[in-house]
C-alpha cells in the first residue's frame, strides 16, 4: 500500500480552502493506479476528516509507518513534504509526481526522492517494476 500526498488546498489565499481542482486530479490518480492493481491510502477519502488535527495526524503517521512508500504529488503545499520527510526518516520510498504547479527544483531537492515521475504514466511503470 501506497500512502498518496497529496495537496487539496489553495495556495494563492490566506485562508483554508479547499481546491476542488486539486481533490479532482487526487481522486483522478488514486483510481488510475487503484485500476492498475496498486492499494492507495488517500488521506482526504480514506481518514475520518472529523477527528481532531492530532488525532488525524497520528493516524496518517501509522499509515505511513506501515506503508510501501509515500508518493508525493509535488506541489507548493507543506503538509506533502512533512509526510514526505517522515517516510524518508523510516526509511521508505518517497516517490515525486510532478503536475501543472510543480517547479524545477535543485540537485539536492531531487536527490531526496527515489524517483520522480513526470506523469501518471511514468508513475505506474516505475512501481510495476518494484
Amino acid at each position: 500500500m501506497f500512502y498518496f500526498a497529496t495537496p487539496h488546498v489553495k495556495t494563492n489565499i490566506q485562508n483554508y480552502e479547499l481546491d476542488s481542482e486539486k481533490l479532482d486530479r487526487n481522486n483522478y490518480f488514486t483510481k488510475f493506479l487503484e485500476k492498475n492493481g496498486f492499494k492507495i491510502f488517500l488521506p482526504m477519502r480514506d481518514a475520518d476528516q472529523s477527528l481532531s488535527g492530532l488525532e488525524l495526524l497520528s493516524l496518517e503517521l501509522d499509515v505511513i509507518k506501515n506503508s510501501e512508500g509515500v508518493i508525493v504529488v509535488l506541489s507548493d503545499t507543506r503538509g506533502i513534504y512533512i509526510e514526505a520527510g517522515y517516510a524518508k526518516a523510516l526509511g521508505k520510498r518517497v516517490i515525486g509526481l510532478k503536475v501543472s504547479e510543480t517547479r524545477e527544483f535543485s540537485d539536492w531537492g531531487k536527490a531526496f526522492f527515489d524517483f520522480v515521475a513526470s506523469d501518471e504514466k511514468e508513475l505506474l511503470e516505475y512501481l510495476k517494476g518494484l
